[in-house]
């Protein structure tokens, strides 16, 4: 229920964060909807397990998709999937592989570096094959996407997380 509500949350900040994104570059460059939508699955993912990720960002993406946030809505529920089914199993398997690396700052490292790995198919589909972009434009926003990944939507991550495990508004602390 909280990853529930955690998606609508996510998908009201997306219904601004897309419109802003597309008034800026038409919808072809979406900056704050990524870094939106990736730092909720990251943080979806730590606070709720593998089906948390997935069940925030389709509640996202549908919200996207209901109120036409950017003309790629159509596109984001897929696109999302993947991102999120990729984290949860990353987020898994960091768990059984290695079950002292419970880390919060550890997990979000590998499940930002898993989304960064699928940015390089994922940008290219989107900017090439979905709106037609020139090849050299995913050569110039392929680091872009990856580097907003790394960086601002890791740290966003981790802040956001620590932040509701300090106010224990989703019960006590685990960590």
């Amino acid at each position: 229920m909280a990853a529930l509500v955690l998606g609508v949350a996510a998908g009201a900040i997306a219904s601004v964060a897309e419109r802003v994104d597309a008034v800026l570059t038409g919808g072809n460059y979406t900056p704050l909807g990524y870094i939106n939508t990736y730092t909720w699955i990251l943080v979806s993912a730590i606070l709720f397990g593998p089906l948390g990720p997935i069940i925030t960002t389709e509640i996202q993406a549908l919200i996207g998709l209901v109120m036409f946030a950017n003309p790629l809505s159509w596109l984001w529920p897929i696109v999302n999937l993947v991102f999120a089914v990729a984290v949860s199993l990353v987020s898994v398997g960091v768990t059984k592989l290695s079950p002292r690396s419970r880390g919060i700052s550890i997990r979000l490292t590998l499940m930002s570096l898993t989304c960064a790995i699928l940015d390089i198919p994922l940008v290219y589909l989107v900017l090439v094959m979905v709106i037609g972009l020139p090849f050299v434009v995913y050569l110039v926003s392929l680091p872009i996407y990856i580097a907003l990944q790394l960086i601002p939507t890791t740290f966003l991550s981790y802040v956001v997380v620590r932040a509701i495990l300090r106010s224990e508004i989703l019960g006590k602390r685990s960590d």
